[in-house]
């Protein structure tokens, strides 16, 4: 790894000849291919129709990476005005490509159904089939094809406008503080993580509270949104004949009813993990009861401050254990280029991956602070990354996985490096914040976001009567929260659900619940890879090769001989999270006063 390792990475290179002729090329092509089916109608042959699925894959593939590109580049320089004018510009050529899919969801809709069942054993769909049968089946479950044009296009100034409204309003709402002696005003956002993060509990306390005032303050604009936006997703589904609110969202990530209900009881059954910890981090604290602001506050802090070129070697190191290939691929990201981790002032927060697929790269970006934290998020995005490059190896078409299964290999590879990062600590303080890290995020996908999911789902069954007054939705909330907390929170937060983006996300529906079945599924394949760790990696590599053909309970039963719709696989997949709380409770012991 020495004096090899790129901290910037290249972005040139995927689209060496700019993109100027490329965007030009596909918006001629996304008209052309438009036109083409809507003026045939039906495939005359399956010779044919081989053809327009090889181009929309192909035209698919190509767009999805222009739109990656876009995010990439106005990212590493929030300020760089050809970033966000080429994000406009692909913002638009992915509303046409939307347009075209919809032709081409028509199109294979209309097929017969002796044609349809004969074509679809042919050997040069095999690896589209189950996306092939999903579009027809999209077709066939939503209103005429004009009347879901008709939908498409009010829902630009309706449902998406609502969409825009909440992320316009939350992004001007501020929040008086005081730092160094001096009030001043924060964006709702660095708030929030000051008030779950600061060191300082006092400062916690008072920014939590100014931010339950911006709340109550602002509360009856945000109910008017948020009853809007769930109301038009309700007529839409009883428009379609949608019975199920959930129908959506179990499709976009191919799960059935049935295993998400055994998981909400397992996740049920084992509250008692978040119990024992919040007790145990009130005796640290030395106070009677954590408050909502508690929750993401750590105890400890690690102290240990490393170079990128260690964090480097720690998740090669890590990932060669594993797996010589997960090395190796680890090994190529760094050094051509593929992760950006300088920090500087114009750069976006957080960290995410970019897939691109027509390259049969990604890009991975983030602002390496040398901490612990940092390595961990590292491995995370990598494990992205990787299930990417075994995704681009597929059909453009079985190159989508549902969100679940996105976070599976990402959660996967931060278990590797994390285990191995608390193992290899320099000091016991250093150890126990990673324990604690892990703990922390463990319980947010196992307790935060369950009691979120089920707080919108029963706003949603009560919005069918009706509107309901902000105080009546903070009231659903407040009984909800209390419902999985118990009494071991002092206070609970019942106004998340004015400053959760995942609540007013037109795409995706029911978009918390999601990362908990990615979650609690790589646990349990983590599980079992500690079981047999020999042959696992062929296994597991297998699997995710299909994590976009298969739904989740094929790639189960058929990869690792699980049913996800029996709890044992549910309640193994607490084992990690179960055993580092143990871990914790045990190592603590000497702190308590």
């Amino acid at each position: 790894m020495k004096n090899t390792v790129m901290k910037q990475w290249d972005l040139e290179r995927l689209f060496p000849d700019g993109l100027e002729d490329v965007l030009l090329r596909k918006n001629e092509q996304t008209e052309a291919l438009r036109e083409q089916l809507e003026k045939s109608q039906v495939p005359d042959n399956f010779k044919d129709f081989l053809v327009i699925v090889e181009e929309m894959q192909k035209l698919y593939s190509d767009v999805f990476s222009i739109d990656e590109y876009a995010i990439c580049l106005s990212s590493q320089n929030m300020q760089d005005r050809n970033g966000h004018e080429l994000m406009d510009r692909s913002q638009r050529l992915k509303a046409k490509m939307e347009t075209l899919m919809l032709a081409f969801n028509q199109y294979i809709a209309a097929i017969s159904e002796p044609t349809w069942n004969e074509w679809l054993q042919a050997e040069e769909l095999a690896e589209v089939r189950t996306s092939l049968m999903e579009r027809r089946k999209q077709v066939k479950d939503r209103l005429a094809p004009q009347l879901e044009q008709a939908i498409h296009t009010l829902s630009l100034n309706g449902f998406e406008g609502w969409e825009d409204l909440f992320e316009h309003e939350f992004a001007n709402l501020r929040v008086p503080a005081e730092e160094d002696g001096e009030r001043t005003e924060l964006s709702f956002d660095m708030a929030f993580m000051k008030a779950m993060l600061s060191k300082d509990r006092s400062v916690r306390s008072s920014i939590a509270a100014s931010l339950i005032e911006v709340c109550q303050q602002n509360q009856d604009r945000f109910a008017l949104i948020f009853n809007h936006f769930s109301g038009f997703r309700n007529d839409l589904y009883e428009l379609r004949g949608w019975h199920n609110p959930l129908k959506e969202m179990y499709e976009q990530n191919r799960i059935p009813e049935a295993a998400v209900s055994t998981m909400m009881k397992a996740l049920h059954e084992h509250k008692d993990l978040l119990y024992r910890f919040l007790k145990r981090k009130a005796q640290i604290e030395n106070i009677t009861k954590p408050d909502w602001y508690d929750l993401y506050a750590p105890s400890f802090t690690a102290k240990t401050t490393l170079t990128y070129e260690k964090a480097t070697d720690i998740v090669v190191k890590q990932f060669s254990q594993y797996s010589r290939k997960l090395g190796d691929f680890a090994k190529q990201a760094f050094h051509d280029g593929w992760v950006d981790a300088e920090p500087h002032e114009n750069k976006r927060h957080g960290a995410f991956c970019a897939s691109f697929p027509h390259a049969k790269e990604s890009r991975v970006l983030l602002s390496f602070q040398g901490t612990y934290q940092d390595v961990v998020t590292l491995a995370h995005e990598l494990g992205h990354a990787y299930h990417n490059t075994l995704l681009h190896e597929q059909p453009g078409f079985a190159q989508s996985a549902g969100t679940g299964l996105a976070e599976t290999a990402s959660t996967f590879a931060e278990n590797l490096v994390l285990d191995a990062a608390i193992d290899l600590a320099d000091t016991e303080e250093d150890a126990l914040s990673l324990l604690e890290m892990k703990i922390i995020n463990g319980l947010k996908y196992t307790t935060y976001i369950p009691a979120k999911f089920e707080f919108e789902k029963n706003f949603y069954e009560k919005r069918k009567q009706g509107k309901l007054s902000s105080s009546e939705i903070t009231g659903l909330m407040e009984a909800k929260e209390r419902e999985w907390f118990g009494d071991h929170l002092e206070h609970v937060n019942a106004y998340n659900w004015m400053s959760i983006p995942h609540f007013y996300d037109t795409e995706k529906a029911f978009y918390n619940l999601p990362y908990t079945i990615g979650y609690l599924f790589s646990n349990g394949i983590y599980a079992q890879y500690k079981e047999t760790p020999a042959s696992f990696p062929e296994k597991y590599d297998e699997l995710l090769s299909h994590s976009g053909d298969l739904p989740m309970d094929e790639l189960c039963s058929g990869f690792l001989g699980q049913d996800l719709t029996k709890q044992e696989f549910w309640n193994a997949s607490f084992r990690p999270l179960q055993e580092a709380i143990e871990e914790y409770i045990r190592r603590t012991e000497s702190y308590l006063s």
